[in-house]
């Protein structure tokens, strides 16, 4: 049975061609859904200019995520924009997903480590470095490839994904049928949507939602119990 993914792709390229040939060549394993995002789209620049409009970034992304179960993300560094590059995108999708994953892929990956150390590399100190590293694993990225490489390396990752948690599914789920109001089991969070209880889950914003999930499997215990009789 394939597998349906989701990808999220940040680039002021066209991505197309190659989201084209990632789609083709892995058709027979996966059903690939992909969320391109390019940042030079002339719906992003800012009134009567060419520049990069942030807000309506922000909001394009708010937009096109909303009910969507994503399962990996990527940007590229270099948005060809002065003030913003690619690790401010995953700082901005975080704001609405919390943990989720990113590739960070660059041309120039002195430009990237320099940015992210905040002076040249070379003449950091030991502790700068570290600040630096724990700042990309805080920022949930798990990788920094080649630009020329993404597309293999999107590939390895999505072959070998352990992400398919209880919770990763229970999103997926839950988000599927995310207007359907919760009314059972768990009254605290009686009156809310199951996309408000997956936002709640997937970004661990709430303690109540690990409450629900205890509350639902022994619900569904009680009820394989009951059924089993």
């Amino acid at each position: 049975m394939k597998k349906t993914k989701c990808i999220l792709l940040f680039d002021d390229k066209d991505q197309t061609k190659i989201i084209d040939s990632i789609k083709l060549s892995t058709r027979q394993e996966f059903d690939l859904n992909f969320i391109f995002i390019r940042t030079s789209s002339a719906e992003l620049k800012k009134d009567d200019s060419e520049d990069l409009d942030v807000a309506k970034l922000k909001n394009k992304i708010a937009l096109e995520i909303q009910d969507k179960q994503i399962d990996i993300a990527l940007t590229d560094f270099g948005l060809d924009c002065d003030y913003l590059n690619g690790l401010d995108v995953v700082h901005m999708v975080h704001e609405f997903r919390r943990n989720l994953n990113f590739f960070v892929y660059s041309g120039n990956w002195n430009k990237v480590i320099n940015s992210v150390i905040g002076e040249d590399y070379q003449k950091a100190s030991s502790e700068q470095l570290v600040e630096g590293i724990n700042q990309l694993i805080h920022d949930k990225i798990i990788d920094c490839i080649s630009r020329v490489d993404y597309q293999e390396d999107l590939l390895k990752y999505l072959r070998h994904d352990n992400e398919d948690s209880m919770e990763h599914r229970l999103c997926a789920l839950l988000r599927a049928n995310g207007e359907m109001v919760f009314s059972s089991c768990c009254p605290e969070l009686k009156r809310k949507t199951f996309l408000e209880i997956a936002e709640m889950i997937d970004n661990k914003s709430d303690a109540r939602s690990e409450e629900w999930i205890e509350a639902v499997l022994t619900q569904t215990i009680a009820y394989l119990t009951e059924v089993n009789r």
